[in-house]
């Protein structure tokens, strides 16, 4: 199932759902069950040789030795069956008891953190809901339950609670526990036991497919092959099941701890991630330039970096942001406007006002006396961990330090110098004014994209309209522009034009929904990708034939092509299309798939065989084109 396909289904479901939602659940369920089925002919396919050879051994010895004879005149015949049956066994009992890895984090007992505990078994005795086994903490601005299989397909689950240890500082514990709630949701089906079950059925087949991805035998393949033809109408006929799901662990966490509680922790968790990309790790980079050794004391920077930076006016601006993002089938979470909504609480810019940091975070009134210990880890850890990183970029640092102080004792600069001289002294010195010298290098050049872009977010920031000017022509420069160049304008005047502001938010949500579905495009290479000649240089082309050639082995004859996306066809990759010899034993192409996949090409590539179903329809195209092979063992 391509993806335009999946994306129609989906769609196509939520509307079933919304206009008769018996009958979708009805469709859902049966799809669910057979996905019961699948696994019963797994488990069928595993058993049927051991039956098939304990039959054989019966045989033998009821005989008193006869049959051996029969066997023996067979000859040939038996060692020919013998070799599958002993390869589907093989792969079987791979899938049957494969150990899936566990999930990692510093594990938290309840001695070291008895309120959070404490905590956990009020929301059990409450929720009616299973035991959490294990709790974890990371280094991650996130929070999740994953349940952990001890007998592999077989289940046994155990139940783990990972918490990020910076979402733990970051929120008030009324917040977080929230958000435990919310995870918790999940498992317990609170309000919908047919959506837990979903939630833990749909994890299982994840972990599946995963597990099938990774099989290269003939015998784990024929599996492997039932499971992708089952897995997209199994996660598309779920989808808007686990959609739903997520209102729901939504609507259980505001029971728990209160709608606004809920609420909050929603923001807190958008504004948060976005600030840590913006402010938090920036002001870590900067560092890098100033030290040759990582930060001590990483977790109380974060800390007081949210207190002192994170001001109302930046949580306005990351909420705003958020409230941008429209929810689509890219994503079972929704939209944090549409969760909100649901709750019956708004994200406006009150409610942004309000989030300021808590008195008591999380971390601290749960792990209280550890909460300096732990975090002692935490640095650790990561010390040791960006150690050697961090001094690679702290010498990097120092040679454009001295690549700037070359450039400025120089009388005169050309044009990419003058470029140059601004991005490294915004890089080396954040708080210089560098407009001056932007505007002279665009007096020079005036379609220079970056310097326009650069002009027009610092004038938008000192609150000059003048800087709508320099988005709008770096847009018309440069269409991938268009999101930022949209948001920041969209900023500029929300407050003071209600108009304008609507007509960027809608050009930023066109473009948006466009580079969603050309991102998707690029993901996947359908049977009726547009195909054509490579058009790479010299070069390129042969530095792509020399890894075939070095990589070769069950490669007859190999094409570079060029891929044109249908979405926007001025977009393309690239796709290496093999074939294998004619007289192998057993199916080549997937070893060679990923045998390929894993080298370093010059391009962005597909690897595909043209033996396989899929991609047979290649060989027409390559025909029609009277493509020359890149690689041919005959020559």
């Amino acid at each position: 199932m391509n993806d335009d396909h999946f994306e129609s289904l989906i769609t196509r479901l939520e509307t079933s759902a919304q206009q008769s939602p018996r009958r979708y659940l009805l469709a859902a369920l049966g799809v669910v069950l057979l996905g019961f089925v699948v696994l019963g002919i797994v488990m069928l396919l595993a058993l049927l040789p051991v039956a098939l050879f304990a039959g054989l051994v019966a045989a033998v010895v009821l005989s008193g030795g006869k049959a051996a004879i029969l066997l023996l005149k067979l000859g040939k015949l038996v060692v020919l069956l013998l070799i599958p049956a002993w390869v589907m066994i093989k792969s079987s009992v791979q899938m049957l008891f494969t150990r899936f890895p566990r999930p990692q984090g510093r594990s938290l007992s309840e001695a070291e953190a008895p309120e959070l505990f404490a905590r956990i078994r009020d929301l059990r005795q409450r929720m009616h809901g299973p035991q959490i086994h294990h709790v974890l903490l990371t280094d991650e601005l996130n929070a999740a339950i994953v349940q952990h299989p001890r007998l592999g397909l077989f289940g046994w689950e155990e139940n783990y609670l990972i918490l990020g240890f910076p979402l733990l500082q970051a929120m008030s514990a009324e917040e977080a526990l929230s958000v435990v709630a919310h995870e918790y949701g999940h498992l317990s089906g609170h309000h919908s036991r047919l959506g837990g079950f979903i939630y833990r059925f749909r994890s299982a087949w994840g972990r599946l497919q995963s597990l099938s991805e990774q099989w290269t035998d003939w015998g784990s393949r024929l599996i492997a092959r039932l499971f992708r033809w089952y897995a997209p109408y199994f996660n598309a006929y779920t989808f808007v099941l686990a959609r739903q799901n997520e209102y729901v662990a939504d609507r259980t966490s505001a029971e728990i701890v209160g709608p606004q509680h809920a609420a909050n922790a929603l923001m807190r968790i958008n504004i948060a991630a976005q600030f840590e990309n913006d402010v938090y790790w920036p002001a870590i980079q900067r560092m890098v330039g100033e030290q040759p050794q990582p930060l001590t004391a990483r977790s109380q920077f974060w800390v007081q970096s949210l207190d002192q930076h994170l001001s109302e006016d930046a949580r306005l601006r990351y909420l705003n942001t958020a409230r941008l993002r429209q929810t689509d089938h890219m994503d079972t979470h929704p939209a944090l406007s549409d969760r909100l909504q649901a709750i019956g609480v708004q994200a406006d810019d009150a409610a942004a006002r309000a989030l300021v940091p808590p008195e008591q975070s999380a971390a601290q009134v749960w792990l209280g006396a550890m909460l300096v210990a732990i975090q002692q880890e935490f640095d650790l850890d990561w010390q040791n961990n960006a150690a050697a990183r961090w001094q690679e970029q702290h010498q990097h640092i120092e040679q454009n330090r001295q690549r700037l102080n070359a450039l400025q004792a120089q009388t005169s600069l050309d044009t990419d110098e003058r470029w140059e001289v601004i991005q490294l002294t915004q890089e080396l010195q954040p708080d210089a004014d560098v407009l001056p010298a932007l505007n002279e290098l665009i007096e020079l050049l005036p379609k220079h994209v970056s310097a326009l872009y650069r002009r027009g977010s610092l004038r938008l920031a000192r609150k000059d309209e003048a800087g709508i000017a320099d988005l709008e022509h770096t847009m018309a420069l440069d269409a991938e522009a268009t999101l930022s160049c949209c948001e920041m304008a969209w900023n500029f005047y929300k407050d003071s034009n209600a108009e304008l502001a609507e007509q960027y938010r809608q050009r930023y949500l066109t473009r948006d929904d466009f580079e969603q579905r050309v991102r998707t495009e690029f993901q996947t290479l359908p049977a009726n990708a547009t195909l054509d000649t490579h058009q790479l240089d010299a070069d390129t082309e042969a530095k792509v034939r020399q890894l075939i050639q070095d990589n070769n082995k069950h490669i007859r004859r190999a094409y570079l092509l060029r891929r044109i996306l249908k979405t926007d066809p001025t977009q393309h990759d690239y796709v290496i299309a093999f074939d294998t010899p004619y007289l192998t034993l057993g199916d080549k192409g997937p070893e060679v798939t990923q045998r390929l996949a894993k080298l370093e090409f010059p391009i962005a590539t597909f690897i595909v065989h043209l033996g396989s179903p899929t991609f047979k329809a290649f060989r027409k195209r390559i025909k029609q084109m009277a493509c020359a092979p890149l690689y041919n063992r005959k020559a």
